[in-house]
């Protein structure tokens, strides 16, 4: 008799489903649940991502190079070497120092001439006014060598201070230390007053002129 009870509400219930189905045919279907895969479990909160705008360290505004000048050629030849290092003040500005050694050669005749290295240090600044184009600013202090033509032109030895001003070049190579190539031209304002204290006509700074060209990685 029970199962007889049992049997007669499970059709019940079977024929109110299939009634209800039908006296609302536009009811939607249940929903079918979508394969979303294993529960993920975090071992530890997101660390957030590095944030790419961080300000660059002190190492990153280090800036080194070199450069290959003062260059002249004819009466006076003057090659110069400097390695410089520096600093990237601001997105314009940076300022450095280096050290020079300098060989010259002076021909007095076709037949007669004499050839010396020259010594120092220089201290510059640069400050970028528009894309690749820059002002520039530097003194340079040279030990350099000279003729005393009141001892019989004996080989003398004097520093020489040079406050020069100009322009310069750059284009950039990528590098982290080694930012770009630059190509500087200076005005050499003290070139008149560096003279032989034994004969004040001849000039003995290491060029010809009161230009300066270098070319600077930097």
């Amino acid at each position: 008799m029970r199962k007889t009870y049992l049997m007669i509400a499970f059709g019940a219930l079977l024929t109110f489903s299939v009634a209800a189905q039908t006296a609302n045919p536009d009811a939607p279907p249940p929903p079918v649940r979508q394969n979303e895969g294993p529960i993920k479990v975090l071992d530890a909160p997101p660390r957030k991502s590095e944030d790419p705008q961080r300000p660059p360290s002190a190492l990153d505004k280090l800036r080194l190079g070199g450069s290959v000048g003062p260059l002249s050629f004819g009466t006076v030849t003057s090659i110069g070497i400097s390695p410089v290092a520096g600093y990237q003040v601001t997105d314009r500005l940076a300022l450095g120092a280096g050290i020079t050694y300098q060989y010259t050669q002076i021909k007095y005749s076709p037949t007669v001439k004499s050839s010396y290295d020259n010594y120092g240090g220089r201290f510059f600044g640069m400050f970028n006014v528009f894309e690749s184009i820059n002002l520039n600013a530097e003194y340079e202090s040279l030990n350099v060598q000279y003729r005393d033509y009141t001892a019989n032109g004996i080989a003398r030895r004097k520093w020489i201070g040079s406050a020069m001003v100009g322009a310069s070049y750059s284009t950039p190579i990528g590098g982290r230390f080694i930012r770009a190539f630059n190509l500087i031209v200076l005005y050499n304002l003290s070139y008149n007053s560096l003279v032989n204290p034994s004969y004040p006509a001849e000039n003995i700074y290491p060029t010809s002129s009161p230009l300066v060209i270098r070319a600077v990685l930097f």
